[in-house]
């Protein structure tokens, strides 16, 4: 699947992060319905995975299919 401009954003901001930089994180982006996939090590970094991605504009929702482990 071709990554477009929305998902480039996301991606960029989760790097920019301290807890989410070295996640092992998936976005998938149909015009603003983002999807996460992938592993991250606690809660808080699933969370905040999500609350990065909530404020980048353009983004209409979010489901966070994040796994803990």
């Amino acid at each position: 699947m071709k990554e477009n401009s929305l998902q480039l954003e996301i991606e960029s901001a989760l790097l920019q992060d301290r807890l989410t930089e070295h996640a092992d994180i998936e976005v998938l982006d149909n015009n603003g319905v983002v999807t996460l996939r992938g592993i991250v090590h606690s809660r808080e970094e699933r969370d905040r995975a999500e609350e990065i991605v909530r404020q980048v504009p353009g983004v209409v929702s979010v489901t966070n299919e994040l796994d803990v482990i």
